[in-house]
């Protein structure tokens, strides 16, 4: 894969200092294939105009692979709980989050977007009281209860995610 020299800039839509902790640099590059490595990659391209795969476009293709992504994750953040091993625990809720926030907003059809607040209120498949939910996980990721509040918000957004398409289905 040939990377690009481009280098870009956290965009103002999604500048979070829980994601991004100063003027992150991405390299734009071609992604063959769907790709959650990196965070909030398709947006980044999005908002700086860059021709790119949308999956916000696509949630059939697209939410059952962060949901399996979540189900790998969910493992390891648990077993770092067992082992009382708080510090490791940081890495993966913060890309636990990241995935959630993109399910959230996949679902919605919507790229993701992070200014403060995070803009939920308009999303019409969103879990109940979700943007203090996620301010609270925010705010103690290392905790074993926002780890536990995080499973639950990405069970709740599953059935909504359903939900949107039992609607979209009836309206055949």
């Amino acid at each position: 894969m040939m990377e690009l020299e481009n280098k870009l800039t956290v965009p103002v839509e999604l500048a979070n200092p829980f994601f991004f902790t100063n003027k992150f640099n991405f390299i734009s590059y071609p992604v063959p294939s769907f790709n959650l490595k990196d965070f909030f990659l398709y947006e980044v391209h999005f908002y700086h105009g860059i021709p790119s795969y949308r999956p916000w476009d696509h949630p059939e293709e697209t939410v059952p692979l962060i949901l399996e992504e979540w189900g790998s994750l969910k493992g390891i953040i648990e077993a770092s709980h067992k082992k009382r091993a708080q510090e490791e625990t940081l890495p993966s809720m913060r890309k636990g989050i990241g995935l959630f926030l993109q399910l959230l907003f996949w679902c919605n059809r919507k790229p993701s977007v992070l200014t403060n607040p995070i803009p939920i209120a308009d999303l019409p498949y969103r879990p109940v009281n979700v943007l203090e939910r996620v301010n609270f996980i925010m705010s103690r990721p290392s905790l074993f209860h926002s780890f536990i509040q995080l499973g639950e918000l990405m069970a709740e957004q599953e059935k909504q995610y359903a939900l949107s398409i039992i609607k979209k289905a009836s309206k055949l």
